[in-house]
């Protein structure tokens, strides 16, 4: 089975002063994947808004006050069936409008992100991620989350 390779970095929030998540996978920022899969299914239902309206979460609740993406964060980042918030829609800042969750499945060797699922309130239909999943080396991964508690700031900022 092939891996996939996340790295984690950071970025200013738009709309506060606070530093946001970023996350990366395989090299490419995760925001503009999950956009083109959203913006192809805007276009089949004929909708013309603006899609990728996302916000990394906190970057203190992701790696500092939490370990938010080993599954250990705080209630309000975790949805029906075990989904942690990945992204929160940038407008608000509110956990809960808009959030892109998934699964994550932790094992012995691996990392397992699954089952995607948008908790909009905007969107008029359930957006479709079936076929998006990621297999982490649990090493590779655990790397990567360290990399950035360490706070240096080649790893800060993305």
């Amino acid at each position: 089975m092939q891996r996939d390779k996340i790295s984690f970095g950071s970025i200013k929030s738009e709309l506060e002063d606070y530093m946001t998540t970023v996350i990366y996978l395989n090299g490419i920022n995760f925001k503009n994947i999950i956009e083109e899969i959203e913006v192809k299914q805007f276009e089949k239902k004929g909708l013309h808004i603006q899609n990728g309206c996302y916000e990394g979460i906190s970057f203190f609740i992701a790696f500092h006050n939490q370990n938010h993406f080993l599954c250990e964060t705080l209630n309000n980042y975790i949805y029906q069936d075990q989904r942690y918030t990945l992204y929160d829609y940038k407008y608000s800042g509110i956990p809960g409008d808009h959030s892109l969750t998934c699964k994550i499945s932790i094992g012995v060797k691996d990392i397992y992100w699954h089952d995607f699922k948008n908790f909009s309130k905007i969107i008029p239909f359930e957006i479709n991620y079936k076929d998006l999943e990621f297999h982490f080396c649990k090493e590779q991964y655990c790397e990567a989350i360290n990399l950035v508690r360490n706070n240096t700031e080649e790893n800060m900022f993305a």
